[in-house]
Formats: structure tokens, sequence, C-alpha cells
């Protein structure tokens, strides 16, 4: 059993596709900070790199100062030098004197290394201070042991001097772009692709539709999704098998009507060729006697009236099949009282026409139906005007009514003559029941197997029966 799909809307849809977005952003966010960290501890914090990246420094300062003769308290020219060397640190020492410090020290704010002065009494976040290269604290060979650490040879003499680099800062600034770009673009993607894919279905949605609008109706619609695309879907491709159903209807009906207009074209033309035949012979007095006259005035009346029963019934076709039961009101009527009457009116006809009747009805009242009496009755006389143009007089008619469940049931049946079998018939009278049954609610089916004629008539209980019919079916029966 296909359970069915649970209607989510277009809004709850981006909702869930902008929730994902900012889930994949967090998670590109979380990879590009292990990126960061990885390459930071791999090039720029471990051991080796700082070594080498402190390395390169110690070697510029050493060349600048031979090439210059640079003396440890000339500021101007250590200042020019430590301007070309981007996030590093410079500290000189000499006994108990802080000659020279000046940089980067790892401080949110990075403008402290263009100012010589503002850095003399500011806290310092490295691996050596001052205080740790005074008196006795700092030998020169523990002092030597850290790669950040060495003596170098000035113009005017040797110092103590402390270099960190911080190259890992300027890569840190870069990631931080590239991480807001690449989570912005993780969301911004995310919601395209669910864009695109709504824009696909739309496309997809419009192509179905042109190619219906250009005749091909048979090119079905398709929904996979339970949203407001898969409604439209749906209902466009609803209304184009209505349009296919609307165009079958009208194929078959033009059939029929085709049918009906050439059989009726034969039945009309064979009366009609044997009356002028009979009326040229009366005209040219061909006739050899007075009852020879008569006979074919007679013949000529008869096919009179065979011509006007014709007439009559595709009167009566078109009639039914030309409003459509437009005009129709059905109304709510005791079952039980109206086919009891009509159906008693019918047999007490065939039984002045010397047929024989097998009545049955059971049919209990306060049982109603909605229906339209003169569409009844014009059922009735189509059904019983057909017994008795073809009925067998010999055999007894059944009719039968009948409350099965919540549908009335009615049964005609009756025995066919045999010359009337031969006859070629358009069957234009039971096309005519089978309408009047459908624009009433109910359902007309015939069955003929050898000489038996069979038609059977069902009509739906109507849904409510008020009480106020129960207690005056009571009351009546009651006084009764």
């Amino acid at each position: 059993m296909n359970r069915k799909r649970r209607f989510i809307s277009l809004n709850l849809k981006m909702t869930v596709a902008i929730l994902a977005g900012i889930v994949l952003a967090f998670c590109m966010y979380l990879f590009c900070t292990w990126f960061e960290t990885h390459i930071t501890n791999t090039y720029y914090t471990s051991d080796k790199a700082v070594e080498k990246n402190v390395g390169a420094v110690y070697d510029s300062l050493e060349s600048y100062i031979k090439k210059y003769n640079v003396e440890a308290t000339d500021r101007d020219a250590l200042t020019n030098w430590l301007n070309e060397q981007k996030y590093t640190y410079f500290f000189i020492y000499n006994d108990e004197t802080n000659v020279f410090e000046k940089g980067w020290w790892g401080s949110s704010n990075s403008d402290n290394q263009n100012d010589p002065l503002a850095n003399e009494d500011a806290p310092i976040n490295n691996d050596l201070s001052s205080s740790d290269i005074k008196g006795d604290m700092v030998t020169e060979d523990t002092f030597l042991t850290d790669a950040k650490n060495r003596i170098i040879e000035f113009a005017d003499g040797r110092y103590y001097v402390f270099i960190d680099v911080y190259k890992e800062q300027h890569f840190h600034e870069i990631m931080v772009l590239v991480t807001v770009v690449l989570c912005f673009l993780t969301l911004l993607a995310t919601i395209l692709i669910y864009n695109k894919r709504t824009l696909n279905r739309i496309i997809t949605l419009a192509s179905e539709v042109q190619q219906v609008s250009d005749g091909k109706l048979d090119y079905e619609i398709h929904s996979f999704h339970n949203d407001e695309i898969g409604t439209l879907s749906t209902s466009v491709d609803n209304m184009r098998n209505s349009i296919i159903q609307k165009h079958q209807n009208e194929k078959e009906a033009w059939e029929a009507n085709t049918q009906l207009i050439t059989a009726m074209s034969h039945d009309i033309r064979t009366p009609l060729t044997s009356m002028i035949g009979y009326l040229d012979i009366i005209e040219g007095k061909k006739y050899k006697s007075q009852e020879e006259l008569d006979k074919y005035i007679a013949s000529c009346r008869d096919k009179s009236f065979q011509l006007k029963d014709l007439s009559d019934k595709l009167f009566q076709y078109f009639l039914v099949f030309g409003n459509q039961g437009s005009d129709r009101t059905l109304e709510s009527y005791d079952a039980g009282i109206l086919f009891q009457q009509l159906l008693a009116e019918h047999c007490a006809e065939a039984i002045s026409y010397d047929y024989k009747v097998d009545f049955q009805y059971t049919i209990p009242e306060e049982v109603n139906v909605m229906t339209d009496i003169s569409g009844l009755r014009r059922l009735f006389d189509n059904v019983f005007s057909n017994i008795m143009k073809y009925g067998d007089k010999r055999e007894d008619i059944r009719v039968e009514a009948a409350l099965n469940g919540t549908i009335v049931k009615i049964v005609v049946e009756n025995h066919i003559l045999e010359q009337a079998k031969k006859v070629e018939s358009t069957r234009i009278g039971l096309k005519t029941c089978e309408r009047i049954c459908s624009d009433l609610q109910g359902t007309f089916r015939y069955t003929e197997e050898e000489h038996i004629f069979t038609v059977e008539i069902t009509f739906p209980m109507a849904i409510e029966t008020t009480k106020d019919n129960k207690e005056e079916a009571k009351e009546a029966r009651s006084k009764n």
C-alpha cells in the first residue's frame, strides 16, 4: 500500500537549504582552521622553521652592520633596517643597559614597529625580556642555547641580541580572508544548487506544458515532489487527462451519432421507398380492385406510423442527449411509493394489451432517492414500449423491484418474438434510457440472451432520510 507523500512547501525547503549551507560553511571553517594550524606548526612555529627564519634575519642584520658600520646605539640606522623586516621583534642589551628595543611582538597593534620610542616600556610577548639578561641570571653559554639569541659584533662592540620572527601572522591574515571567502562561497553554492534544481523543475514543467499546448496530449506531465510545483504539475496533468477524456467522449459521441444517422437513414428509407411505390400505384390507378386499393392505402398508413415512430424516437434521443441534463433538478422522493405507482401504471397498461405480468415489489417505504419524475416517466415509457413492441404475449413479463442494501434495483424481463429478432434496430430507445439514467445518477444495463431480453435499472438511496419523513410514515401507517 503506497503511503501518501507529505506536502513540503518550497519555503520550508529553502529554509532547510539555507541551514544546510550554514552547516557546510561551518564545516569549511573548521577545515580551514585545521589547515591553518597544520601549516603554521609545520612551516612557521616548529624548531626547524624558527631556526631558519630567525637565522635569515640575523644574516641580514650582520650584513647590514658590516655594510654600513652600524653601532648598537644608532637607533635610526637600526630602525631603517627593522622597517624592512616584516613581523620581526628586535632587542639589544649590553651589561645592564637596554640599548634598543623595537618591532612586532605579536600584539594586535602592528603599528608599534613604526615608532622607535613606543615600545620602551610596553609589555613584551617573547621568549626573553630584559630582566632575564640582567646581572648573572643569564650567562653567555646559556644565552646562546636559544636560536633566537645571539651575540652580535656592532661597530661599537659586542651586544646581546634577541630576534623573534612572526611570519605566521601574515599567513594567518591570508587564511582569515580565505576562510571568510570559502565559507561564503560554500553557503552561496548550497543555495544556488537548490535554486538551480528548483528552476530546472520549473523549466521542465514549462517544456511539458508547451508540448501539451502544441497538441501532444499523450505527453505525460510528471510530478516527483509534493510541493507547490508538484501540485501545479499534478493539476496540469489532471487538466490534460480531462481534455483527453473530453475529446474521447466527443469522438465516441460523434461516432455514435454517425452510426445512428446511418442506421436511421436506412430505417427511414425502407418504409419511405415502400410508401412511394404504393402511392405511385394509387396515382397511376394500377390497382385491380377496390380491395387492392384499400390494401395499398392501409400499407401507406402503416408506413407513415412507422416513420412517425422513428421520428419521435429520434427527436427524443436528441432531446435527451442535447441538453446534457443541465436543466434537470433532482429532488428527494420516497422510493417505496414512487416506483410502485409508476411500475403499476405500466404493468396495468401491458395487461390491457393482453400481456401477462409477474409483478414482485418489495421496496419498503421511508427509502428516499434523488430523482426527477418526468425523467423516470420517460425512462419507463421507453422500456415498456419496447417490451410491448417486440415482446411475446405467450410468455410472462417479469417485473421485480427490491432494495439491495443501499441500492434500489428494478429488473424487467420479457421474451422476444421470433420475427422481432430478425428486425434490424438502431437501439435508439435503449441509448436514450442509458442517458436518462445517467442524468438521474442511476445505471441502466440490458442483456439479450437467445430469446430473453432483460433490463436492470438501479438508483442509489439518498444519503439522508430525515426523521420527520420517518415519523410521518409511521403516523400514516398507524392511521391506516
